[in-house]
């Protein structure tokens, strides 16, 4: 995971496409710290993204079949993709 986001990180300034982050703040491979740094890197490459911290989530919570999984953090993170899809992709 540390070679995508490292690899996100350096290509902030290729991207064209609108991205989102739902991050979960019990995540111990994406901390605040490490979350602020992406962030900035978006930011300097004038990325258009969003990121929410989803508090008292932990990684993995939009997957049913694990002990991860938190309902109500799935259905904001689903709703999120689905306007992001809607304003991007239309219909």
């Amino acid at each position: 995971m540390t070679n995508l986001r490292g690899a996100l990180h350096r290509s902030a300034g290729e991207l064209e496409a609108e991205l989102y982050f739902g991050f979960a703040d019990q995540d111990p491979s994406m901390n605040a710290e490490q979350i602020a740094a992406l962030e900035r890197a978006l930011d300097e490459a004038g990325t258009h993204y969003a990121a929410e911290v989803y508090e008292g989530a932990q990684h993995g919570y939009t997957m049913a079949d694990t002990a991860a999984f938190d309902q109500p953090s799935r259905e904001r993170h689903f709703r999120a993709l689905g306007s992001l899809f809607q304003r991007t992709l239309g219909g």
